[in-house]
C-alpha cells in the first residue's frame, strides 16, 4: 500500500506542475486516422503511419519523407495574442528516423507560418518568419555536438545565431533524439519563461517575452539528408474563453431583442457600450433602443470573455450589430353617421373622439395612425299601437294587419337618416286552457258549474283590451295506480320500505298516496345474495432477481370479479396478473372477489425478491497483482458479489485511451489489453456503467 501511494503522489505532482492550463486550445489526435480539422498542412506534411508505434493506424502527421530536400509544416489556423495570453503548454510526441540524418524538427510560435515547401535547411522555418522556436536539431552546422535541443527567438533560424539557448550532445546524452521510437515533449510558456521537458526530464529553460499575435505549429526538413520526421498526439493547452455575441438582429423602435448566446458558467462576460442593455455582465442581455428618425439606425455591441477560474486568461471579443427600425405616425380626420363606423387597418371605430390605430408597416414595425372621428346624429321616433285580432292600422300609406315592428326612413339636414318606428301589437282573442284531473268520486267547480265527469268545457269572456277571451277546461279522472319494485341486496344489509325494515327475501306490499294524489298500491319483491368467501391466492414469490416475472393468481369463482391492491399503488381487476417485479414492488398483495355485487373478505400474500444489489454500495478494489500466483490476479466484479444487473466496465490508461472493456458474464480484466498484451505497472482508471448511472475512479497494477 505504501509503494502504491508514493507512485500515485509522484505522478500527481508531476502532472500538476506541467499542466497548469486546463483547456485544450488545439490538438492533432485521433485513431485510426488523425483528425487535422483546423490545421493547415504545408509542403510534404500528410497523415500517415511510420512504423514508429505498435499499430498500423494513420494516427501520425508525417512532416517530411525520408528523401533529400523534403520539408513540411502543420500550423493551427486560429492565432493567439501573447500580449494578453500569458500562459500555454504544448504536449506532443516526435520521431526522427528511417534515414542517415537530417535537419531536425521544431515547435514554433510564428507571426507568419509556412504556406508551402521551404527550400534549404533551417528545420523548415521560413527565413522571414518571426517568433519563438524550440528545435530538436540533428545536423551539425559547426556550432556544437549534435543532436541539440535549442530555444531561439527572432526572425528565421540559424543554430549558430547569437542569443540562441541550447544544450548539446556532450557525452552522448542526447543520442535518443534520433530514434526508431517516439520521444515525449512538454513545452511550457509562462509570462515569457519557456521550459522544455523531454521524456520526463527538463533540458532547457529561458526567458523570451513576446507580445504579438501568432500561430502555433510544427516544422521539419531533411536538408541534404533523408530522415523521416513525424509527430503524434499533439495537444496545445491554453485558458481561452470563446466569445459568442450571437447573430445580428433587427428590432423596432422601443422594443427589445436578445443578443449573445447561452451562458457558460465558467466564463466572465463584459459587454460594451452599456447604453441600451439591461445587463453588461451576462452572456445574453436584452437590448432596448429607440429610433426617432425616419431611417434605420444601427448599433454595434462587443462582448469580451475571460475564464472565471483565471480572470487573467486571454480575453477574447466578438461583435453583433443591432438594427433599430423607426416607427411611422399620421393623422386622419373623418365623420360618420351615428350608428356607423370608420375602419383603419382592420380596426373599426364607432364612437366620437380621438383614437389610435396600430397598423403593420412595410418595414415590419408598427405605424401609428391618429383618427379624429365625428358622429353626425340620427333622429328617430317610436309609435306604440295595438289592435284586436282581425283589425288593421295604416302607417305612411301601408295597411298593417299583423303585429310587428315597422320603420319609415327619412333624411335629415345633416344627410343622415331619420327613422320613425312603429311597434304594432295585435291583441288576440285570448284563450287559456286549464287541464284538471280529479280522483274518482271527487268534483270540480268551473264558473259556477259542478263537474264530476271527465270531458272538455268552455266559457267566453271580454278582456281589459276590449277583445274576446275564452277559457277552456280539460277535465280528467285519475286512475287508481299500482307499482312493483324488484330489489336485491347482500346478506347482512337492510332496506326501508314504507317504514318497514326489510332484511329477508320475500314479497311485501303497501298502500300509498301516489304522485297523482290518489291511492296507489306498491309491491316489493326482495332478493338476498350471500357474501362470497375470501379468494384463494397463489404466487411464485420469492423471486430470484429484480425484474423477474411475478405471477399473481386467484382461484376461479363462478361469476366472480377480482380486485387486487398492493405496494407502489398496484391495482388490478384481473384474476391472473403477470409483471416484472422490482424492489419497490415487494410487500403484501391483497385481493377480494365480488359476486352479484357482494364483496368477500380480503385475502393476502407476501412478495419478496432474494437478490437485491445496489451498485452505489459497491466498493471498487484499488489494486490488482496479475503475477500468476492466483491471488488478486483479476478484476472480476461478478466474483465479489452476486448481481442480476447488467453492467459494462471500461479500463483507461493515463492518456485516456481505452485499454480493455467487458460486459456482464464476459471474461474479467487480468491486467492485459483486449488482444492479450500485458499492461505496464501503474495507475489506471475505470468507469463502471449500469442502468441507474455510473461510477468511476482509479486502481493500480502491481506485479
Amino acid at each position: 500500500m505504501l509503494r502504491t501511494f508514493i507512485l500515485f503522489f509522484s505522478l500527481f505532482i508531476f502532472s500538476t506542475s506541467i499542466f497548469s492550463q486546463s483547456l485544450v486550445f488545439a490538438e492533432l489526435v485521433g485513431t485510426p486516422i488523425v483528425n487535422t480539422s483546423g490545421w493547415n498542412l504545408t509542403g510534404a506534411a500528410v497523415a500517415g503511419d511510420t512504423g514508429g508505434d505498435t499499430d498500423a493506424n494513420q494516427d501520425e502527421v508525417i512532416l517530411t519523407n525520408n528523401v533529400d530536400g523534403s520539408s513540411g509544416g502543420a500550423f493551427y489556423s486560429q492565432p493567439i495574442d501573447l500580449a494578453t495570453c500569458y500562459q500555454w503548454n504544448v504536449d506532443f510526441y516526435f520521431r526522427i528516423n528511417d534515414g542517415d540524418g537530417a535537419d531536425g524538427i521544431a515547435f514554433c510560435f510564428l507571426d507568419v507560418p509556412p504556406t508551402g515547401f521551404v527550400s534549404g535547411g533551417g528545420v523548415g522555418i521560413p527565413q522571414t518568419a518571426n517568433g519563438i522556436k524550440v528545435i530538436f536539431d540533428t545536423y551539425d552546422n559547426g556550432c556544437g555536438a549534435n543532436p541539440e535541443i535549442q530555444i531561439y527567438n527572432g526572425a528565421g533560424y540559424n543554430e549558430c545565431a547569437a542569443g540562441i539557448v541550447k544544450v548539446n550532445n556532450a557525452g552522448g546524452n542526447l543520442n535518443f533524439i534520433r530514434s526508431s521510437g517516439y520521444n515525449h515533449v512538454i513545452i511550457n510558456y509562462n509570462s515569457g519563461v519557456i521550459t522544455v521537458n523531454v521524456n520526463g526530464t527538463q533540458w532547457l529553460s529561458t526567458n523570451y517575452t513576446v507580445s504579438f499575435v501568432g500561430y502555433m505549429g510544427f516544422t521539419a526538413s531533411t536538408g541534404g539528408s533523408n530522415d523521416r520526421h513525424s509527430i503524434k498526439n499533439a495537444r496545445i493547452y491554453a485558458d481561452i474563453a470563446e466569445p459568442d455575441a450571437g447573430s445580428d438582429i433587427s428590432i423596432c423602435s422601443g422594443s427589445s431583442g436578445q443578443i449573445g448566446a447561452a451562458n457558460n458558467p465558467t466564463y466572465i462576460y463584459s459587454w460594451s457600450p452599456a447604453a441600451g442593455l439591461n445587463q453588461t455582465n451576462i452572456s445574453n442581455p436584452l437590448v432596448t433602443l429607440t429610433n426617432t428618425g425616419t431611417t434605420d439606425l444601427t448599433q454595434t455591441f462587443t462582448v469580451t470573455t475571460t475564464l472565471a477560474s483565471n480572470p487573467t486568461s486571454c480575453p477574447v471579443s466578438d461583435q453583433v450589430v443591432v438594427t433599430v427600425k423607426p416607427d411611422r405616425f399620421s393623422t386622419v380626420n373623418a365623420s360618420v353617421c351615428q350608428g356607423g363606423s370608420y375602419t383603419i387597418g382592420g380596426q373599426s371605430f364607432s364612437t366620437a373622439g380621438q383614437h389610435q390605430a396600430i397598423v403593420s408597416a412595410a418595414n415590419g414595425c408598427d405605424s401609428v395612425i391618429t383618427l379624429n372621428l365625428t358622429l353626425n346624429p340620427i333622429f328617430s321616433g317610436t309609435i306604440n299601437q295595438s289592435i284586436c285580432q282581425g283589425g288593421s292600422y295604416v302607417f305612411f300609406g301601408q295597411t298593417l294587419s299583423n303585429s310587428g315592428i315597422y320603420s319609415q326612413t327619412l333624411q335629415n339636414a345633416a344627410g343622415c337618416d331619420s327613422i320613425v318606428n312603429l311597434n304594432l301589437t295585435m291583441n288576440p282573442v285570448l284563450s287559456t286552457t286549464q287541464n284538471v284531473a280529479i280522483c274518482p268520486g271527487d268534483s270540480y267547480t268551473f264558473f259556477g258549474q259542478t263537474l264530476t265527469n271527465a270531458g272538455s268545457y268552455s266559457q267566453s269572456l271580454q278582456n281589459s283590451a276590449g277583445c274576446d277571451s275564452i277559457v277552456y277546461l280539460n277535465l280528467s279522472i285519475k286512475p287508481t295506480t299500482s307499482a312493483t319494485i324488484t330489489y336485491a341486496m347482500c346478506d347482512g344489509l337492510s332496506y326501508n320500505f314504507n317504514g318497514q325494515t326489510i332484511t329477508a327475501a320475500g314479497s311485501y306490499s303497501a298502500t300509498l298516496i301516489g304522485s297523482n294524489g290518489c291511492d296507489s298500491i306498491v309491491t316489493l319483491l326482495m332478493t338476498i345474495y350471500p357474501i362470497p368467501t375470501a379468494p384463494n391466492l397463489i404466487n411464485n414469490s420469492p423471486l430470484s432477481c429484480p425484474g423477474d416475472l411475478l405471477s399473481l393468481t386467484a382461484a376461479p369463482v363462478s361469476n366472480g370479479n377480482f380486485t387486487w391492491t398492493g405496494p407502489n399503488n398496484f391495482a388490478s381487476l384481473s384474476q391472473d396478473t403477470l409483471f416484472n417485479a422490482y424492489p419497490i414492488n415487494m410487500g403484501i398483495y391483497t385481493a377480494t372477489v365480488t359476486v352479484n355485487g357482494c364483496v368477500s373478505p380480503s385475502a393476502s400474500i407476501p412478495v419478496t425478491i432474494t437478490n437485491i444489489f445496489n451498485f452505489e454500495d459497491f466498493i471498487f478494489p484499488n489494486v490488482i497483482t496479475p503475477d500468476g500466483d492466483e491471488i488478486n490476479d483479476k478484476l472480476d466484479i461478478q466474483s465479489y458479489f452476486y448481481t442480476c444487473y447488467e453492467f459494462e466496465l471500461f479500463i483507461y490508461n493515463r492518456w485516456g485511451n481505452i485499454v480493455f472493456s467487458h460486459k456482464f458474464n464476459e471474461d474479467p480484466f487480468e491486467g492485459k489489453t483486449a488482444d492479450g498484451t500485458d499492461l505496464n505497472d501503474g495507475v489506471y482508471f475505470y468507469k463502471l456503467v449500469y442502468s441507474e448511472g455510473s461510477k468511476s475512479g482509479y486502481f493500480h497494477i502491481l506485479r
